[in-house]
């Protein structure tokens, strides 16, 4: 692989909460590694790019999602072809609410998603706003804050990990894990505080484990004491 393409899904309709950050993290830990990265941005009616080795998907308000529900379910089954064949798609809170089979608003309508992760979405008149802990199957922690109104259903999927603080899916636990792939409501961005998912989704592209250079070990200090002080301020153990 010459050049690791990130493609990034409307970047400027689904990019609050800091989202676009993730993009960033990826590109900046591809960097210290001496790995060349392009950053493709996506728009509605836009094509898609031949190839692509990781997809981002941020957060937006409803107005946001319907602006780019029509293209979604467009490139729906190229994002389908991509995830089934290990190509990681980081997909965040509101992105991942369309890229999963359903999304219920809180009137009522149904707005079909992509189907890239097996995963129903239902709107509700309470805003979950919280710092989160969440710990993952291997016992790592990670971290952020959440910021949505949706109860998730996982339809036979994984978790990425268990509530210790926050909503998180509404049933104990939070996100989705499908293959390479991660559905989330962490904000923070994510993958700046959490350095461990940063790795994960770059090692699932580049089909090899990566090991830590100098800038990361820096950087992810800082991500570490990030993710103490809001367990500290939550009041669980990491």
């Amino acid at each position: 692989m010459s050049v690791l393409r990130i493609l990034h899904l409307y970047p400027r309709e689904l990019g609050i909460n800091g989202d676009a950050g993730n993009v960033l993290a990826l590109t900046e830990r591809s960097r210290w590694r001496g790995i060349e990265t392009e950053v493709v941005a996506h728009a509605p009616g836009g094509e898609l790019p031949a190839s692509v080795d990781i997809i981002h998907i941020g957060s937006g308000p409803l107005s946001g999602q319907r602006a780019v529900h029509e293209d979604v379910l467009r490139i729906a089954p190229r994002l389908r072809e991509w995830a089934e064949a290990g190509i990681p798609v980081l997909a965040i809170a509101g992105g991942w609410q369309l890229l999963g089979t359903e999304l219920t608003t809180a009137e009522g309508e149904r707005l079909a998603g992509a189907g890239v992760f097996p995963t129903r979405a239902e709107l509700g008149a309470t805003r979950h706003v919280d710092e989160v802990v969440v710990r993952m199957p291997d016992g790592t922690a990670v971290a952020g804050f959440e910021n949505h109104s949706a109860t998730t259903v996982l339809d036979g999927a994984e978790p990425l990990g268990r509530i210790q603080h926050g909503f998180g899916n509404g049933d104990g636990t939070e996100g989705v894990v499908r293959g390479a792939s991660i559905g989330t409501h962490l904000h923070g961005p994510v993958l700046p505080m959490n350095p461990v998912l940063a790795d994960r989704i770059l090692s699932a592209a580049l089909r090899s484990e990566l090991p830590p250079v100098a800038e990361t070990e820096r950087v992810d200090r800082y991500a570490t004491n990030a993710r103490r002080a809001i367990a500290d301020r939550v009041g669980v153990g990491l």
